[in-house]
């Protein structure tokens, strides 16, 4: 899948699928892209695109 990644664009693999609420709160699976250690998924309901944040530590 396509994710974007401090505003430029990667292809993870799906690691898993997840129950998430779309804008309407209805519940459905969809594709959770693999992380490297630090990342953290946004998701933005209604929305296609996942954003990856990366957070040092």
């Amino acid at each position: 899948m396509i994710v974007l990644v401090q505003s430029q664009f990667e292809y993870r693999r799906i690691a898993e699928y997840r129950l998430m609420a779309d804008e309407c709160g209805r519940l459905q699976n969809r594709p959770v892209p693999e992380l490297e250690p630090g990342e953290v998924l946004s998701v933005v309901p209604g929305q296609a695109m996942y954003r990856i944040v990366k957070h040092n530590s």
